[in-house]
């Protein structure tokens, strides 16, 4: 398994469970600017080590969720600032530019702590 991207809870935002209840995790550095704290689940600063394509795999905790789409711009902003939104809906075309569609299957607990990595097997 070749990681792709892999990082480590340490922040949720007040608004998350609202956006967990949509089947959607938006994620972020944690050094992003303070007003976006509230929606996202801030993480440690990584590098991305490739571009996530579909097929690849996202663990959350161990639990896995297949890529069923990428969006055209996901890619660059998980690489600039860590940012994508992840929708849990086994999409297979990308909603908005910035989106990383994932199997739909219940979104695991988050919590600081919660390792978050995408791989390609």
């Amino acid at each position: 398994m070749h990681v792709l991207f892999e990082c480590t809870v340490t922040k949720i935002g007040e608004m998350v469970p609202d956006f967990i209840e949509a089947s959607t995790l938006i994620i972020f550095n944690q050094d992003v600017p303070e007003e976006l704290h509230d929606m996202a689940v801030l993480h440690t600063k990584t590098e991305l080590a490739s571009p996530i394509q579909t097929g690849d795999v996202l663990t959350v905790d161990g639990q896995a969720f297949r890529v069923t789409s990428v969006g055209e711009k996901a890619n660059e902003t998980l690489k600039d600032i860590g940012h994508c939104t992840i929708k849990f809906d086994g999409g297979s075309q990308p909603e908005l530019p910035g989106i990383i569609h994932v199997e739909a299957k219940a979104i695991p607990a988050l919590n600081p702590g919660t390792s978050l990595t995408f791989n390609r097997e």
